[in-house]
C-alpha cells in the first residue's frame, strides 16, 4: 500500500485560506486528545497540554504548528474526522462523521441534566 505524502506547510496555508479563524466558536473541543469513562461511567476528558480550560483558547495558537507536531490543520482534522459534527467548519458537510467521544460527552451531559435516565 502506498503512503500519501504532502507538504504540511502547504496544507496549513490552504486550510487558513478555506477555513478562516473567524468561523471558530472557540469551544475548545478540537483540543480534546482523548476521552474515556472512569469506573463510575463518567467521561474523563483529556485536553492538549496547550489548551487553557478557563479561556477555552490554545496558549500557543499562533505558533501551534511549529510548537506542537500533533496539531492538525483544518483540512487534516476534517479528513481524519477529528471535530464534533456541530463544529462550524464541518456542520454543513453531508458525509462527515464525528468521533464517538463527542457522543459520549453529549450523552453524559444529557443524563446530568436529567433529560433521560441511566
Amino acid at each position: 500500500m502506498a503512503t500519501i505524502r504532502y507538504d504540511k506547510n502547504k496544507a496549513i496555508e490552504v486550510s487558513a485560506e478555506l477555513f478562516p479563524d473567524e468561523i471558530c466558536e472557540q469551544c475548545g473541543r478540537c483540543c480534546i486528545t482523548h476521552v474515556f469513562k472512569d469506573s463510575d461511567g463518567i467521561p474523563v476528558i483529556v485536553y492538549c497540554e496547550h489548551y487553557n480550560p478557563k479561556t477555552k483558547l490554545c496558549n500557543i495558537y499562533y505558533n501551534r504548528f511549529e510548537k506542537e507536531d500533533s496539531c492538525l490543520s483544518m483540512i487534516e482534522g476534517i479528513l481524519v474526522q477529528a471535530f464534533p459534527k456541530d463544529c462550524p467548519y464541518v456542520k454543513d458537510l453531508e458525509n462527515y462523521s464525528e468521533p464517538n467521544c463527542y457522543k459520549i460527552i453529549r450523552d453524559f451531559e444529557k443524563r446530568k441534566k436529567g433529560k433521560f435516565k441511566y
